[in-house]
C-alpha cells in the first residue's frame, strides 16, 4: 500500500478534527450545567483531556477499520488520476463565474427595486 502515508496524515486530521470538535462541545455544555472546567493532573482541564481523548479514539478507530483504510486508499489512488487545470483554464472559469455573478445579482437588484417601488405606491398610497 504505497499510501499509507497519506492515510495516517488524513487519519490524523480526522483525529485533530474530532479532538477540536469535542473540546469546543464540552466547554459550552460544561457552562450551561453550570460545571466549571476541573483542572487534571495539574496541567489540563476536563474539556481538553476529553478532546484529547477523543482525537486519540478516533485516529486509532479508523486506522484499525478496514471499510476506512479500503476508502481512504481508494479516494487517494483516484486523486492521484485527477487532471487539475493550469492556471490560464483557472483565470478563465473563476472569471466567468464572478462576471456571471455580478450579472444575476444586478438582475436580482433591479426586480428588488422595481418591486419595492411597486409595493410602496400601491400599499403605501391612500386613496
Amino acid at each position: 500500500m504505497d499510501n499509507q502515508r497519506y492515510i495516517v496524515m488524513t487519519y490524523l486530521a480526522a483525529a485533530v478534527l474530532a479532538g477540536f470538535s469535542v473540546h469546543g462541545l464540552m466547554v459550552p455544555l460544561l457552562a450551561k450545567l453550570e460545571v466549571g472546567d476541573v483542572q487534571l493532573l495539574g496541567f489540563t482541564t476536563a474539556s481538553t483531556f476529553a478532546g484529547i481523548v477523543a482525537a486519540i479514539a478516533t485516529f486509532f478507530i479508523l486506522n484499525r477499520h478496514p471499510l476506512a483504510v479500503s476508502f481512504t486508499d481508494e479516494t487517494i489512488t483516484e486523486l492521484r488520476k485527477v487532471v487539475w487545470p493550469d492556471k490560464e483554464e483557472t483565470v478563465r472559469s473563476s472569471t466567468v463565474v464572478v462576471v456571471f455573478t455580478l450579472i444575476v445579482a444586478g438582475a436580482l437588484a433591479g426586480y428588488d427595486f422595481v418591486w419595492a417601488r411597486l409595493t410602496s405606491i400601491f400599499l403605501f398610497t391612500e386613496g
